[in-house]
């Protein structure tokens, strides 16, 4: 990831940028494994909402 991709605040509000702002990413969210279930449960959010927006479309077809 770029440090253009993720900028993060320290506590002191220095701007964190890079390999940092990763780590300190992972930290606030509760460590690895809990940033990770964070990563997994977004994706399976939007893979979700897409699913129902592509279900819920109206099918028709042209009838002659």
């Amino acid at each position: 990831m770029s440090q253009k991709n993720l900028i993060v605040y320290s506590k002191n509000g220095k701007r964190l940028g890079g390999g940092a702002a990763q780590l300190k990413r992972i930290k606030d969210n509760g460590g690895w494994d809990e940033h990770h279930r964070q990563v997994i449960a977004d994706a399976v959010e939007v893979a979700y909402q897409t699913f129902e927006e592509n279900e819920n479309r109206v099918k028709l077809r042209l009838v002659k």
